[in-house]
């Protein structure tokens, strides 16, 4: 168990407690990443707050049930995960469209060509990852999004490790291709 981990169990010991400045400590210390899933599965930012909170909600509501042998994260990522989908579907269902990705990424630090170039990869990346079936999407947001190991993203999604790394393997090729093949002069060899 790692530093984090073992920080995380006595936040949530004196949570379940009642100790309501521990469950904010969670809060503040994992709003970020549930932001960050909620953005890559494609809430629209003006919802993505909205979600957050509905997701600490739902944890602060169930962190009985969480087990200490997988990390909290690793929970917290799929309550994220399947409320963003949740969402997505309702989105879906209501409006009869496709989901939206985010428009812009911010790229700090560069200059005005460079970033433009950046925002512009970015915009073109995300509209491919949002036409990869999910099961493609999800190990490709997981591994390099969210930075978890391969086998922290299986279990997260529920799915064996020799799954999660074949998902993997496949999404990286069909994103690298779809790329590749639709805007050749911004990808080309790179994708």
């Amino acid at each position: 168990m790692d530093d984090r981990q073992g920080q995380d169990l006595v936040l949530i010991e004196r949570a379940l407690a009642g100790d309501a400045e521990a469950f904010g400590d969670l809060v503040s210390r994992y709003q970020n990443m549930v932001a960050s899933v909620a953005w890559r599965f494609g809430t629209p930012r003006d919802e993505i707050e909205d979600l957050v909170a509905e997701v600490f909600l739902k944890v602060y509501r169930s962190l009985d049930r969480y087990r200490p042998e997988h990390p909290f994260s690793t929970w917290l990522y799929r309550v994220a995960q399947n409320e963003a989908v949740d969402r997505a579907r309702r989105r879906r269902r209501e409006a009869g469209r496709a989901d939206e990705l985010p428009e812009t990424i911010a790229a700090p630090g560069q200059g005005a060509g460079r970033a433009m170039l950046a925002d512009e990869r970015a915009r073109l990346l995300r509209q491919a990852l949002a036409e990869l079936p999910a099961h493609y999407r999800e190990v490709l947001a997981l591994v390099h999004f969210e930075e978890m190991r391969v086998e922290d993203a299986a279990r997260a999604l529920g799915i064996p490790e020799g799954t999660a790394k074949t998902r993997l393997m496949r999404g990286r090729r069909a994103l690298g291709r779809l790329l590749a093949r639709r805007w050749p002069d911004v990808f080309g060899d790179r994708a």
